[in-house]
């Protein structure tokens, strides 16, 4: 009974003091019995139970002599800080008025105790080093060898870094696998393929931009908002099938304006088993699926407020800009080499050769598209008529993640 009501009574209270072991311990077990997620930090004998406990466990060292030589260092450091900032006030007005003073002495005596106070500092953190560590440490997942409890925000910080980093990663993967599915399955069939030097290349880039990735660090401050709890949470899923589609649509808009390019009387064109050969539908293609990659890692990066924004991450959001220029420098035949290096072809800048004209009509719906899609290449041409698809694909995975995460966090 006394355990049921202190469960109902835990959430309500703020401060709880003076308490035995075993009180400790009750404590927290209450506030896990009311469904609450604890975070215990001790560092003594004494904390054992509510360390083992608590779902965190964090143990810090408990040196009383070497916690008051920090601490009286620490406050002459402020107090020396605080008279340096009254000393530069005093002197803008001295400056104002005209008057000189000589102030070489006092900044001489300032700049001693604060050489002396971090000495100290130095001193107490080396002796930490030697400190042994006690039982607490034994029950607590987390040891921490200084004196203070901000480890606990680190160990959120981090945590929360980590653990959005990880939903990141599994999103990425998971529409990247999705859309690699689409090519080793439809596009195959209409013999789409892609070269060693293709798939070499694409390799490097995302195993590059995973590596970037990681590299994200999570913010000072601490969020109120709480990060998803799981992969397999309604935002993750929502977002990942909303983005396949839109790169389904676009992967296979380009493959229906590539298809009439493609000659249907050549046999080594359209052979799904067969050997590599570079034609408008393998480049299109490929152009289109690697752009959806890089897509997937510019629209899952999560930020701000759980860890440093895109903008931030300078070795991913360089290495992003980078990809998307070649993309489009390889689109629209900027740099031929480039393309030779890639295995791609030159893309047409005219309408569809002579062979297919007159097949285009005459099959139904597919036939129909085709022919819609004709006009708009007659009219702009067929290389910025797949930029236009491109930059359509990543405005509209851009803007429905946007939706979804403002709808879920509501």
């Amino acid at each position: 009974a006394a355990r049921t009501e202190l469960a109902l009574m835990a959430p309500i209270v703020s401060v709880f003091a003076r308490h035995a072991p075993r009180h400790k311990e009750a404590v927290i077990a209450a506030f896990n019995a009311s469904g609450s997620h604890t975070l215990m930090c001790g560092d003594g004998t004494n904390d054992v139970g509510a360390l083992k406990q608590a779902h965190v466990g964090v143990s810090i060292i408990s040196v009383p002599d070497l916690e008051a030589k920090q601490r009286s260092a620490n406050e002459t450091i402020s107090a020396v800080r605080a008279e340096d900032k009254k000393e530069r006030k005093s002197s803008k007005k001295r400056s104002k008025s005209g008057s000189k003073s000589s102030g070489k002495k006092p900044k001489q005596s300032r700049a001693e105790r604060i050489e002396r106070s971090l000495q100290a500092l130095a001193e107490a953190e080396e002796e930490l080093h030697y400190v042994s560590l006690g039982n607490a440490s034994v029950a607590s997942p987390f040891t921490s060898r200084k004196t203070s409890i901000r480890c606990c925000k680190d160990i959120l910080q981090q945590g929360r870094c980590t653990l959005v980093t990880m939903i990141q990663i599994y999103k990425i993967l998971g529409v990247n696998c999705l859309v690699n599915a689409l090519v080793l399955t439809k596009l195959h069939q209409k013999g789409v393929k892609q070269g060693d030097r293709q798939m070499t290349a694409v390799g490097l880039v995302v195993a590059g931009l995973f590596l970037f990735v990681t590299r994200g660090k999570p913010l000072s401050k601490i969020s109120p908002r709480k990060p998803p709890s799981s992969v397999l949470c309604k935002e993750t899923l929502l977002s990942m099938t909303v983005q396949f589609a839109i790169h389904f649509v676009a992967i296979m808009t380009v493959t229906y304006m590539s298809d009439v390019y493609v000659d249907p009387y050549d046999p080594s064109a359209m052979v799904p088993d067969g050997p590599f050969n570079p034609n408008t539908l393998n480049t299109a293609t490929f152009l289109v699926t690697v752009l959806a990659t890089i897509n997937t890692f510019v629209v899952n990066y999560r930020g701000r407020p759980f860890m440093e924004n895109l903008t931030e991450n300078k070795l991913l959001f360089r290495s992003l800009q980078v990809c998307y220029a070649v993309l489009f420098v390889c689109a629209l035949d900027i740099f031929p080499p480039l393309n030779q290096l890639l295995q791609l072809t030159p893309l047409p800048s005219t309408g569809p050769p002579s062979f297919n004209v007159n097949d285009v009509g005459q099959g139904g719906d597919d036939d129909s598209i085709q022919g819609m899609m004709l006009q708009a290449i007659d009219a702009i041409g067929f290389r910025l008529m797949l930029c236009v698809i491109m930059c359509l694909d990543t405005a509209f995975v851009t803007l429905s993640e946007k939706a979804i995460r403002s709808v879920m966090d509501g």
